[in-house]
């Protein structure tokens, strides 16, 4: 359960970053903050490197296959 409020939560701020994202206010904002319209935010290629770490051949190693 806690996990599901969790994830319904991530879920929900997403959204509302990307409705602020939308509007005109936020992209006369970064207009005048002169950040730059090839600006990417790094957070799919932070959690990519962090799923990765988490991926470990040594637990792998050790199995069995029959071939």
């Amino acid at each position: 359960m806690l996990v599901e409020k969790y994830v319904e939560r991530i879920e929900q701020v997403q959204s509302e970053r990307e409705q602020t994202m939308a509007t005109l206010e936020f992209q006369q904002w970064m207009k005048e903050l002169n950040v730059s319209q090839s600006y990417e935010d790094p957070a799919g290629k932070l959690n990519a490197r962090d799923i990765m770490n988490q991926y470990d051949s040594k637990h792998y190693s050790n199995l069995n296959f029959k071939h």
